[in-house]
């Protein structure tokens, strides 16, 4: 073979390489501006869920887009609850025979919620733990339990809906918590679990329970009672009390 051919080859080889690489480059980074670009419309969609639920009230709700009943007791509620099927079912559960379960329909816009609400009364100047079991199947946008505290004239004094650690994926029955504190000038407690892309989630097996001071809170508080940490020498979850 002559010197001519071989560096011929040799050059058309490199260049395939090197168009193999510059490809394999571009692809790689545009499947990550992609993957940034979902990332960023996943966490908007979590903030303005975040903020619907914060002044989301039961005269908010109507059913859901497959026309059956909530569960009794519950309300159905949400930015686009009609792209969603929410129910019972009594084939899936963590214990017993029934959970609720939040469904997509195809292509689903904004989340919809399973919620009720409840005098705040029994709980006052107290920290309620709300916990719960969570089973997903397929969830590409997210999910979460919630709670919140309501004062008078419907200010939230305390809010938690998991947007800081998300369900997602599949994933077999999990116990979730969410803990807030209960001032004694609250109203009402409003809690659910809310589903927002495509996917499922069930609940079940749902508890309050009152805990001590020892159990961080997992939610913000949206309006304190009195002007705090003047002098910023506050430790971060330090109670503020009201009093």
């Amino acid at each position: 073979m002559s010197a001519s051919l071989v560096v011929g080859l040799l050059s058309s080889l490199v260049g395939g390489a090197v168009v193999a690489i510059i490809t394999h480059l571009s692809v790689r980074e545009r499947t990550k501006a992609e993957a940034r670009k979902l990332d960023a419309e996943t966490d908007r969609t979590r903030a303005e869920t975040t903020i619907m639920l914060r002044g989301m009230q039961v005269a908010d709700t109507g059913p859901g887009s497959g026309g059956a009943p909530p569960p009794t007791g519950w309300f159905v509620a949400g930015s686009d609850q009609d792209d969603y099927d929410i129910g019972v079912d009594t084939t899936i559960a963590h214990s017993g025979t029934r959970s609720a379960f939040i469904a997509s329909g195809p292509q689903p816009r904004g989340f919809a919620t399973l919620m009720q609400s409840f005098q705040a009364g029994e709980y006052w100047d107290g920290r309620l733990q709300l916990s719960a079991f969570l089973k997903a199947s397929g969830i590409e946008g997210w999910a979460g339990l919630w709670m919140r505290v309501d004062g008078p004239r419907g200010a939230t004094l305390a809010f938690d809906n998991m947007e800081d650690r998300p369900l997602r994926g599949t994933t077999d029955w999990q116990k979730f918590e969410v803990v807030l504190d209960v001032p004694e000038i609250s109203v009402k407690i409003a809690f659910g679990v809310l589903l927002s892309g495509a996917g499922r989630v069930w609940l079940d097996d749902i508890e309050f329970e009152q805990v001590s001071d020892d159990v961080d809170v997992t939610g913000a508080e949206e309006s304190h009672l009195r002007p705090v940490n003047l002098d910023f020498e506050m430790i971060a979850r330090e109670p503020i009390s009201g009093r």
